[in-house]
Formats: C-alpha cells, structure tokens, sequence
C-alpha cells in the first residue's frame, strides 16, 4: 500500500510533502548562510544541507520564527531556558495548527552547573466534571482537557531561566501583533481541515480570508492572542488559571457544552517529575517519563543495544528488521503500563531495567517477524505536535514537546482570545491504567530526550508524530551513535515505523527496493508513504562536543524546520 505527504498527526490526508519540504529547505538553506551541500550520508537520503555549527548557542524549532525567538533571548544573556520558553510561546502562534496556549507538553531540562536534569509534565488534564455518553468527541468544547501550556512554561522559567516571563513573551506578542507570511505547510493544513476551520467564526477569522482558505504568502495576524499574551506578561499564569482568561474559557465551554469550569482551570498545576533514565552504546540516554513515552525510547532502544548492527548498513533490512522488533516490544508494554503516576502504579523502573531489556531481546528471531507481539512482565526485575531543541554555551539543554493533539485541536477558538483548545480527552482509553478519571493526565507518545557522555550533553533531540515519535526518536539516536551521520544526515535520512498494534510496517519511499524485497521475504506487510513525508514527524536536534563545545544542528525538511545560532 503506497500513501503520499500524511501528516503528523492521526489524520491521513494528501498533502503535498514535497512542495512542504522545499518551502523548509528554503528556510534552512537561509539559516546555513548558502553553505554547499556534501555528498548523501546515507543511500537514498537526498543530499544533506550542510549542518549548522555554532560554539555560542543554538535553537532547533519547526519554524525559523519561534527559532530567532530563541536565539534574542541567547543574545541578550538568558540561558537555554530562557530560550526554549520563548521559542515554544512563538512557535504557538507561528505553528497554530500544532500548539499553543490552549495545549500542553512536556520540556526536559539539563542544568550543567549542578548536572541536574529534570522534567516539567505540563500535559493537559481530564476537567473535574467531565462525563461522556460513550467516548469523548474529537472536536468542539467538550473535546478540550484543562490546557497546561502556560503553566508549565512559565514554571520552567521561574525555575530554571533568568530572564522575567514579560520579556520572554516578546517575540510571541509581536509575531501575533504584527503577523507573518503563512508558510506551505500551514496553508495546506488549513485547507485540509478547511470545512471545520470555517464553520469556527474566531477560527475563520484568522484562516480564511474572505471565506477561502488561507494560502502561501499570506499574513497570520491574531490580535486577539496578541492581547491574551499581554495580560499573561503581566500578571503571569494566575491570568490564565484564576482572572480574565480563565473566566472567558470557562464561559465559552459552559456555553457550548464543554467541561472547563473556573474550578477545573483554578485546579490544574504543572508538575516537575523525576526523568527516566537508561544506556545504549556505553551513553547514558535520559528522557521524559510517564505519562508519555520517554520510557518507549529507552526500552526500544536497550532491547536494540543486545543486538551488534556493526555489520547492518543504516537501511538495510537486518537494521530495520531488529529495530522494528525492539519497537513492537517497546510499544506492547506502553500500552500495558503507562498511564498518569499521580493515578497509578506504573513499573518505569522495571521497564527501563538493562535485564528487562535483555530478556525481551530473547524473544527476537533476527531472521522473520514474531508473530504476535504481548506486554512483558517488568515487575519481576524490581508502561499534532511540535518540537525544539535548545543548547547553550554553558552546555545547558533544553528539548521541548508540546501539541494540542490533532491539527488544529478540537477545531475552535474561543471568543476573543485568539486560543485554539486542544481535542486530548480523546487520548484516554475505554480502560485500564489510561482510562479516564477527573483531574487526570491522558497517555500520549511525546519523548523528548537528552543523550549524555560521561555527564555532559551530547545530543538533543525532539519529534512530533504521534505513535511515530517513539520510532523516529529510537532511530534518529541510533543514525548518529551506530552510524556516526551528523545530525542533518540523521534527521534527513529515511524512516520506518513498527508497532504491536499495526500488522504493517510503515515506511519511507526512499527506502531502497532491495531492502523492501528483503523485507517482505522476513513476512512484513509493507505501508509505503511519500519520499519525505510529514506522517514521520518533524525532528529537531542539536549534537555538541563535550571536548571543544561545538554545537551542531539539524532541522526536519518533512516541515518548516530551521536551526539559528549565534
């Protein structure tokens, strides 16, 4: 089966990839000052711009927008959080489609000074009162969890920046304010989900000029977000949760049949947790931990570190047969045991444990595809999206995850405010450890991760995608540690995605045919996609020197990607 340019998200809509990707390798070839391309790194990946390098700082976002925003708080002598807080409040209103103040996420902070990391879980949370005849909507009010975007960017940086929150929302009210030029990705996705975006007054206020889609080239402008940040540059998050805003949220949901009261808003905190942590190739790898996928990533990837790829080339079909099974494991067991930990028992520590890995390595035949793919046993070793990547000069590291779940959330705008709520109620299961309670955090696959050599940062990197985001992520750290590219060859190069769940494995056109030939041979049911397609995500990394400090960064052409470093 052969689909073209799906995007990020759950949907599977023809877009067109390509004419996206150039749009960001225009973007990028701006940002890398006309740097010639080196040669392919790996078989069938197109040539790769020349990385962006930098001793300084450097920001890694979906939109060189929210990346300059980044880079002003670098210049002006903030510090990695500092600028991940001003990137993620710029890239909501340059990315609308993907998050925003009505969203939620997950940012994962490395402090080099006391070598110190730590997670801040800003996901959204099932509203006090929420009850469904069946299984909540995919749209509308009462789709929206309690948004946690505001509150968990604004505790990273009293936390851990050093800049006041007025100065970091800057870049954010100006691009709101003043608007910018819609890129390809952003048009077609308005066009794609057209019918809702204009059946939404606020929302089509914003999107479709004159009653029809908004195209390339036109000028975003949302005074009316503009006005939001404003009031929460001044009286900080309490605005959101506790004044003005929260009162327009909770009489707009009351109104159309949503659960966000004043009480569910007054109620929800950010929360910093304890990351996970394991090893692949001697590296320690430390990610975001439940509830989201963090321990996926690690699990995949020490199930995957039994194995020697050594003698496998990056797109042959033993590497992404072995990397395929690790994920189909990895995945069995999120399912199984990753829910919210203020809810339930969930068994990171076992999940993440080397001989826990070690054993569902045993199950793995490297000659076929298994058959069915269970939940392990953990316990008896005592389970539409955006990303940036953010490094210092001090060697601090910053990788940021945030969504409102689907394009464009549940598909409306609340009155006067310029807020796109997100659709996450949907994200809860019909039972088990994810099943919906009041004031709980749904279970989703966002995993932004840090990789660390003998204590200092060696690699950031994020991904949006959905399920994808744990394949992506696994791989993307295996193309750098197992096949030594640089971050632009590993970002560019062709993906593949396998789960417990799907019969298929889903893969990149630029797959070689002879690795595709040997594929089917194993049994795998192949799902082909575009050469460059948006349903693989759109990575962000950044790779530093331990030894000179170097930093070096990569950007997704799947997306409007772009790296800025001073």
């Amino acid at each position: 089966m052969t689909h073209l340019g799906h995007p990020h998200g759950g949907g599977r809509s023809r877009t067109r990839a390509w004419a996206m990707a150039c749009v960001s390798v225009a973007l990028f070839a701006v940002m890398s000052c006309g740097r010639p391309a080196p040669p392919p790194a790996v078989p069938g990946a197109p040539a790769p711009l020349a990385p962006i390098t930098s001793t300084r700082g450097m920001v890694a976002s979906a939109h060189a927008l929210a990346s300059d925003a980044g880079i002003a708080m670098l210049r002006a002598g903030g510090n990695a959080v500092d600028a991940a807080v001003a990137a993620a409040f710029a890239i909501g209103v340059a990315e609308p489609n993907a998050s925003g103040l009505g969203g939620e996420g997950m940012i994962l902070i490395h402090l080099a000074a006391s070598g110190r990391t730590v997670a801040i879980d800003y996901r959204s949370a099932a509203p006090l009162g929420a009850v469904y005849d069946g299984r909540p909507p995919d749209t509308g009010y009462a789709a929206a969890a309690v948004p946690g975007t505001v509150a968990g960017l604004a505790m990273a940086l009293e936390r851990h920046g050093t800049r006041p929150l007025k100065e970091v929302l800057r870049p954010a009210i100006a691009l709101a304010d003043d608007g910018f030029l819609a890129s390809a990705t952003l048009a077609a996705s308005v066009t794609e989900h057209f019918g809702a975006l204009a059946a939404d007054t606020e929302l089509s206020g914003v999107f479709c000029p004159g009653g029809l889609p908004l195209e390339a080239g036109g000028r975003v402008r949302n005074p009316a977000l503009a006005h939001t940040l404003r009031a929460i540059a001044a009286g900080g998050p309490d605005v959101f949760y506790r004044g003005a805003i929260a009162d327009r949220l909770a009489q707009a949901s009351s109104e159309h049949g949503g659960f966000l009261t004043r009480e569910a808003l007054a109620a929800y905190r950010a929360i910093e947790r304890t990351p996970v942590r394991g090893r692949y190739r001697g590296r320690e790898v430390i990610s975001a931990p439940p509830p989201v996928a963090g321990t996926a990533v690690i699990e995949a990837l020490q199930i995957l570190d039994r194995f020697d790829l050594t003698p496998h080339a990056a797109l042959s079909a033993a590497r992404v047969h072995l990397t395929s099974e690790a994920l189909k494991r990895a995945f069995a067991d999120f399912n199984a045991f990753i829910g919210d930990p203020d809810f339930e028992r969930v068994p990171a520590a076992g999940l993440v444990a080397p001989a826990y890995a070690a054993a569902r390595a045993a199950e793995i035949d490297p000659a076929r595809v298994s058959a069915a793919v269970r939940s392990g046993d953990p316990d008896r070793e005592h389970p539409s999206t955006t990303a940036l990547a953010v490094i210092d000069r001090h060697g601090n590291a910053v990788v940021v995850t945030q969504t409102i779940s689907d394009f464009f959330g549940a598909k409306v705008m609340v009155p006067g405010t310029g807020i796109i709520l997100n659709n996450e109620m949907k994200n809860f299961s019909a039972r088990g450890v994810n099943a919906l309670a009041p004031g709980k955090r749904m279970r989703t696959a966002i995993a932004p991760t840090l990789v660390f050599d003998r204590g200092q940062v060696v690699l950031a990197i994020g991904t949006p995608g959905a399920a994808r985001i744990v394949s992506v992520t696994a791989q993307l750290i295996s193309n750098v540690l197992d096949y030594g590219l640089d971050i632009q060859a590993a970002i560019d190069a062709p993906r593949f995605h396998a789960r417990d769940t799907e019969p298929h494995l889903s893969i990149e056109g630029r797959i070689p045919a002879d690795t595709q030939t040997a594929l089917e041979r194993m049994g795998y049911a192949l799902e082909r996609y575009g050469d460059f397609d948006l349903f693989f995500g759109g990575a962000q990394g950044i790779v530093r020197d331990p030894r000179t400090g170097r930093l070096t960064g990569g950007a997704d052409r799947r997306r409007d990607g772009a790296v800025i470093a001073y």
